[in-house]
């Protein structure tokens, strides 16, 4: 109301003023319609003719109109608004500065002088604003495996931005399920997803654009909660009585789970003997380690590693078996770094074996035995004797190689021989 009578006084002074002399008159190009950047200063300039003893006045077009300056004076919010009036050669340029110019600056403005109608001319401010993404879009986002889940992101600006999304680890969008068509790139402000799995967890980025720099990002984590998934990496582990143990279990789980050991039933805590450890990788995979580090015999037996969550409880089975020292007979181990194929002679047995090369004997083990024995000295003794020797010699092992690979339990080596001669005499004298 006060506003009104302003102007109406206003326009009576004109009258009174110019009710003699050239009517005025407004030249073009006056009040150029102008666009200008978010932050930038704009000018209006307004060329008067004969204005005489007129005024001009400078209106933003609004409802109801706001009276910005009048004649040489600035009416309201000189940190917005400037004006500099009579510029030129003919003084009859009037220039309206608007400061820090805002979205809110945006829509038309006049320059105005008091006749009988009034003479006017009209520019339009428009503002260009870059893409702004409205802080009401949730930064994370949380669905139940399996459900339906739209993600949004509101963006503002002028012109009006368009917006597209994609995934930060730079996988396919999948649309419908794990293993649904999809793409690298969605263009649209909302992302629908249906049957979503804990495949679809990651950092999803919406990007607005509208070809006034620069363009602006945000980031929704969708976060997919399902109940754990365990899984031993060896369903049996094997060790011995003093030595180490280690029994691992895979996880999978969102939200993180709370993960434990057992051993028939009884919670495990970690000690001077026992440790549990977890790594993380990825956003819902991790890896827990339990380590005995001196197995007794009250370790062994069936481990559970249990994980639970607000979405269910889930356990894998590890067991834990010994390993006896004699678990094989002696004649059936391998040195470690002997290198050799054969088995069944012992450490001792290579031993004795290279003392026999040192000295350079070819003798079959069990000999000296036989050495220790009487000879025969009847003639049909001696020849029955003779050829057993030449029986012997013809199937014994010429090479090392050989009397190493029949040395099977050297022990039990004389008992063979005693035997082999006994044969061979009953049936050389045909009993």
């Amino acid at each position: 109301m006060y506003l009104f009578a302003l102007l109406c006084g206003v326009l009576s002074v004109f009258k009174q003023a110019c009710s003699r002399g050239a009517p005025p008159t407004i030249q073009q190009p006056s009040m150029s319609s102008a666009v200008a950047l978010l932050g930038q200063d704009v000018d209006f300039t307004c060329i008067v003719n004969d204005l005489g003893s007129h005024m001009v006045a400078f209106v933003k077009a609004d409802s109801p109109p706001r009276l910005l300056s009048f004649d040489e004076k600035v009416f309201r919010r000189r940190d917005k608004y400037e004006l500099k009036p009579r510029l030129g050669d003919l003084h009859n340029e009037w220039v309206l500065t608007i400061k820090n110019v805002q979205e809110s600056d945006r829509g038309n403005y006049s320059c105005q002088i008091n006749t009988e109608p009034i003479i006017l001319s009209t520019g339009e401010l428009d503002v260009k604003v870059p893409p702004i993404v409205s802080r009401s879009t949730p930064a994370a986002v949380e669905v139940r495996e399996g459900n339906n889940v739209s993600l949004t992101c509101k963006a503002d600006g002028n012109p009006t931005p368009t917006v597209i999304w994609r995934r930060q680890d730079r996988q396919i969008i999948r649309y419908n399920g794990a293993t649904g068509f999809g793409a690298s790139v969605f263009h649209g402000p909302i992302l629908h997803l249906t049957k979503v799995s804990r495949k679809h967890m990651s950092e999803y980025v919406c990007v607005a654009s509208n070809g006034i720099p620069p363009d602006e990002s945000w980031t929704v984590k969708l976060l997919v909660t399902f109940a754990p998934l365990v899984q031993a990496q060896s369903e049996t582990v094997q060790a011995s009585v003093g030595s180490m143990a280690r029994m691992v279990c895979t996880t999978e789980a969102w939200p993180r789970p709370e993960m434990g050991w057992e051993k028939d039933g009884e919670p495990i805590y970690e000690s001077n003997n026992v440790a549990m450890t977890h790594t993380v990788s990825g956003q819902y995979h991790s890896v827990h380690i339990l380590e005995i580090r001196n197995v007794q015999n009250s370790h062994f037996g069936v481990y559970r590693c249990v994980a639970k969550n607000d979405n269910g409880i889930h356990h894998s089975q590890v067991t834990l078996n010994q390993i006896s020292h004699n678990h094989f007979s002696h004649s059936n181990l391998i040195p470690e770094g002997s290198g050799m194929e054969s088995v069944g002679y012992s450490e001792d047995d290579e031993d004795d074996g290279e003392d026999d090369e040192e000295e350079g004997s070819d003798e079959v083990p069990g000999e000296h035995e036989n050495d220790s024995q009487e000879v025969p000295s009847s003639p049909s003794q001696l020849e029955f004797y003779s050829q057993a020797r030449r029986h012997e010699s013809r199937n014994a092992p010429t090479t090392h190689s050989e009397l190493r690979a029949i040395q099977v339990d050297s022990a039990s080596l004389p008992s063979i021989l005693l035997i082999s001669i006994i044969t061979i005499f009953f049936n050389f004298y045909g009993f």
